[in-house]
């Protein structure tokens, strides 16, 4: 197997989010997108908004920023598919 490349590997996540946020919108799912809400924004219960983000938060800022990709891409598209949508 040859090695891929970082166009290769963005191109290929690109396309999952795609595929996915194209499940989502044809689901339909109010629980999924509902699900999808919760985890748009990463949860740290500081209380401080200002402190300073613990070791090995960089993942779970990336996580939440992918799901509301993911999320937003799935309204778009849903947006297209409704009567008189674009």
């Amino acid at each position: 197997m040859t090695e891929l490349t970082t166009e290769t590997i963005e191109g290929r996540l690109i396309a999952q989010r795609k595929v996915l946020a194209r499940l989502v919108a044809l689901a339909g799912n109010d629980q999924l997108v509902s699900w999808l809400e919760e985890r748009s924004v990463m949860q740290d219960n500081q209380e401080d908004p200002g402190a300073v983000p613990a070791p090995g938060v960089g993942i779970e800022v990336a996580l939440a920023d992918e799901i509301r990709c993911i999320r937003d891409e799935a309204a778009r598209f849903h947006a297209g598919m409704a009567p008189g949508g674009a």
